[in-house]
């Protein structure tokens, strides 16, 4: 969210004042809830304005030359969508010497822009309406699985080719694909058995050192590109095609139907990179290894596709040097109309995946998940999603010679609006506590403060029993270009300091006059349990799920036998 849609946004609240002590623990413990594969029937409809900016801040001593070449949106149609791109503008300043689109050898549109002797700021501004259209609807196919690549189109075997992003030919790529399609004897089941083990052990994490498949692998963390590379790279292993494709997402929030209550589906605005499978008989369907199947969200805007994320971002070169690069999106939405129905839930995998038809595949083994707590001296522990990035290199890797556009962004929620928000956690033992903090971003609040209520849980929901932090007034906390951690004490006397029981606690965010925060998360549900992250809009019901975890951070003290 920009700092002008905060600002806009800005209203106030009084919380409620608790009369109980509460009690925290030692351990985190992640366990995750049983969550579903979300079965999905409706339609979608969309039209946004979109324009997008890419800036280039020229060096004092100016640039001889500068070659920048960038991917057009594309119109496209698949089994599940239609992209339809109309009214499309593009304005440079300065004037460039050249410019010349060239299609590459997937079918993708680049145009490619030069100019000579610069001594201004660059920019490349782009404007254009996508209109989307989703249906969401069974959609059976009788691929069987091993496919026969000799029946393949050449254009779709290409993308069983190995590159250096996507190893197929490692040895743990193969063997663990190998494992997990044993028995499939359709390629769907392949297909759904690889994407769930991919979204249940693989944690979101960015800016990342190495997006490729094996690193991903390894490690256990990556971005988009790394759960995109590592699903693409198992598939292609044992002879499915697969596809990156590159694009960007929209962050305007929207809800796929549960039982009871919402799953409240949330992305950073920027640059992004999901997949697309070939089926025999559907063709290329688009998937998003962290959120859907069968088809993407109404936040997908496609631009390219390609082995591996080398193929599908923009970059440039220059001379003397490599200036620094930014981008800057925005969308109007002139019609967002969902309707969409959940048809049924499938037990498999243990965090949310939203689908329009899954056939039963064999369960995945649950992810093993080591706590994250990191004791102190003498009994000091302190746990929680502690890794953020600090906001630097979000939007380029550079080489000797040349800078990329990665697909790093921001993912974090305005949480100083209308709508409550609150992060659970489990602890084990009975400790005494001394702060929470919360990765945040200030934009504004000389004269607004924060707070925290910590409460038990109540049916598996934020209850109204719990403690309530000091305030942190706004006035008090320096601006950063980045985030950081704000800590929230509950008493200056140690002695009066809450004590917490074991159990599931929630951390609920509190806030006064013009205080204006985000607060960053962690796409996927992968810290705890799969529905640790609620809202509220009405009340106190938290019917909302949302799609990922809040940073947060607890630390206290436990008394050792």
């Amino acid at each position: 969210m920009n700092k002008r849609r905060l600002i806009n946004n800005c209203a106030s609240t009084i919380a409620f004042i608790f009369a109980f002590s509460f009690a925290f623990s030692l351990f985190f413990a992640p366990r995750l809830a049983r969550a579903a594969t979300l079965v999905l029937d409706g339609t979608m409809n969309e039209a946004i304005e979109i324009k997008q900016e890419r800036r280039f801040a020229t060096p004092r001593e100016g640039l001889k030359k500068l070659t920048f070449r960038y991917a057009n949106p594309a119109s496209f149609s698949s089994g599940s969508t239609v992209q339809t791109v109309s009214n499309r503008t593009v304005a440079y300043n300065p004037k460039p010497f050249s410019v010349a689109d060239e299609k590459d050898a997937y079918g993708n549109v680049y145009t490619v822009v030069e100019w000579a002797d610069i001594r201004e700021g660059v920019s490349v501004a782009e404007s254009y309406t996508v209109k989307l259209d989703i249906k969401l609807k069974d959609m059976n196919s009788a691929a069987q699985f091993p496919l026969n690549s000799k029946d393949m189109p050449e254009a779709v075997r290409v993308f069983l080719n190995k590159t250096q992003q996507v190893s197929t030919d490692a040895v743990e790529i193969k063997e663990l694909a190998s494992q997990l399609t044993v028995g499939s004897a359709t390629e769907h089941a392949a297909v759904m058995s690889i994407l769930n083990w991919v979204v249940d052990n693989i944690k979101y994490k960015t800016p990342i050192p190495d997006y490729g498949a094996l690193a991903t692998l390894k490690t256990g963390y990556g971005n988009c590109q790394n759960y995109a590379h590592l699903a693409i790279a198992l598939m292609r292993s044992v002879g499915i095609p697969a596809r990156i494709v590159g694009g960007i997402s929209l962050e305007k929030k929207w809800k796929a139907p549960l039982v009871n209550g919402a799953l409240v589906q949330s992305i950073g605005q920027g640059g992004h990179a999901w997949m697309e499978v070939w089926y025999p008989d559907l063709g290329w369907m688009p998937f998003d290894a962290q959120q859907s199947h069968l088809f993407v969200g109404p936040r997908h805007i496609k631009q390219t596709v390609g082995l591996d994320s080398v193929d599908v971002n923009d970059s440039w070169r220059a001379q003397p040097s490599l200036p620094p690069f930014s981008e800057e999106i925005s969308a109007d939405f002139t019609d967002d109309t969902i309707t969409l129905v959940l048809k049924k839930t499938l037990d498999s995998p243990a965090n949310y995946i939203m689908t329009t038809s899954v056939e039963a595949v064999r369960p995945v083994q649950p992810v093993k998940k080591t706590p994250e707590t990191a004791p102190l001296s003498a009994g000091r522990v302190e746990f929680g999603n502690i890794e953020f990035p600090a906001q630097i290199g979000f939007f380029v890797a550079t080489g000797a010679d040349a800078g990329r556009k990665t697909f790093d962004k921001e993912t974090a929620e305005y949480v100083t609006g209308d709508v409550t928000y609150a992060q659970a956690f489990m602890v084990e033992k009975t400790m005494r506590l001394d702060n929470v903090s919360l990765a945040m971003h200030k934009f504004g609040g000389r004269l607004g403060s924060l707070w925290l209520d910590v409460v038990k849980d109540k049916d598996g929901r934020p209850g109204m029993e719990g403690v309530r932090s000091m305030p942190l007034g706004l006035d008090t906390v320096k601006y950063h270009s980045g985030y950081s951690w704000f800590d929230f004490g509950f008493s200056a006397d140690e002695k009066e300091r809450p004590v917490l029981e074991p159990g599931r606690h929630w951390i609920v965010l509190r806030r006064s006059k013009d205080a204006i925060v985000n607060w960053f998360y962690t796409p996927g549900n992968q810290y705890g349990k799969a529905d640790d992250a609620r809202s509220t809009e009405k009340g106190i019901d938290w019917s909302n799920i949302m799609n990922y975890d809040f940073n947060f951070k607890v630390s206290g003290y436990v008394e050792r036998p």
